[in-house]
């Protein structure tokens, strides 16, 4: 059960005049946000001085371990680290567990106002400025030093952790065997090519176009840092490659709209890191994310089928699965 309302506008008051340093602080038209891995709301503070701020508070789920994309506390950390640097992130304001005020954890932010280019009607050529733009800040988030952010972030995450995790999905003998028939075949591929010294740095693990906030002239938020990490950076182009790669769908209305494509995001990447990019690196990570994504694809699909996790959008996403583990096997050859 998620906090009532005016529960939540209870704690958020009693939150705002503590913290805040101001007893006088009003707080009202709380709305829910979209999202996953907790509950947020959008809210307005009116200081006793006049002023007015609009707010954000992202909340831990109830009743599930604090840990992964339900620390949000982790989250904000991550935020406040990357302050004052050319990654623009929500100012944080406050993160804590106070069991008196929502009962679980919780950060509260600044409300950044943008626009997504998923979402836009701009023209083509400005969503194509902007979208380059989004992948030269992704260098620049990789280009951070990441030691003195392991207190944030975390300690490194070694790449053979996360294939032994998606090992541990794949050879589950409940999944359905016409869906993962080729991701053996691509799992030892994968092995076979892992790349040598990947390039270590700050990951946001999950780029991709929903996730970043733009205004007319440049990226002003990249959001949503719930599974955020310092691991090897091509991760993360990776990830928005598939996303943009044709090739991983059986039906492309399930991909976000394409802003740029796999060469476009590589060349882009390339030309503003200030370090050596590795083609054949990046095509490595390309197909990683393909063979990710259709495990968990499969894994979730499994689930659904039996009952375990109620969700029949995986339905719609299992047909391409097949593709993703081809796809990636294209890539490697």
């Amino acid at each position: 059960m998620d906090v009532p309302a005016r529960d939540t506008l209870a704690a958020l008051t009693a939150l705002v005049r503590t913290r805040g340093g101001d007893a006088g602080a009003e707080v009202h038209t709380l709305a829910a946000l979209p999202g996953h891995a907790g509950f947020s709301y959008s809210f307005v503070v009116d200081g006793s001085d006049g002023s007015s701020r609009k707010m954000v508070v992202r909340l831990a789920p109830p009743g599930v371990k604090i840990a992964g994309p339900a620390d949000v506390a982790r989250q904000a950390k991550i935020m406040m680290s990357l302050a004052d640097t050319a990654v623009p992130v929500p100012p944080v304001y406050w993160y804590g567990d106070e069991p008196e005020l929502f009962g679980r954890p919780y950060m509260v932010v600044g409300f950044v106002g943008g626009f997504k280019l998923v979402e836009s009607a701009l023209p083509q050529d400005d969503l194509r400025r902007l979208g380059r733009a989004g992948v030269e800040m992704l260098a620049a988030l990789h280009s951070l030093l990441w030691e003195p952010r392991c207190a944030a972030f975390g300690n490194p995450f070694p790449l053979s952790e996360e294939m032994q995790r998606l090992d541990h999905l794949l050879d589950r003998p409940t999944l359905d065997p016409g869906l993962v028939a080729a991701a053996p075949a691509l799992r030892q591929r994968l092995y076979a090519t892992l790349p040598e010294a990947a390039r270590i740095g700050c990951v946001h693990g999950d780029f991709q176009w929903a996730n970043i906030l733009f205004d007319a002239m440049r990226p002003v938020a990249l959001i949503d840092w719930e599974i955020a990490l310092i691991g090897p950076t091509l991760l993360d182009v990776g990830w928005i490659s598939f996303f943009a790669d044709p090739g991983s769908f059986h039906d492309t209305s399930l991909q976000p709209p394409a802003i740029l494509s796999p060469d476009e995001i590589a060349e882009t990447y390339a030309a503003a890191a200030p370090y050596p990019v590795a083609t054949e690196h990046i095509r490595w990570f390309r197909a990683f994310a393909g063979y990710r994504f259709g495990v968990i694809t499969c894994f979730n699909v499994m689930l659904h089928r039996r009952g375990k996790r109620h969700d029949p959008h995986w339905e719609l996403i299992a047909p391409s699965a097949p593709l993703m583990f081809e796809h990636g096997l294209q890539l490697l050859s």
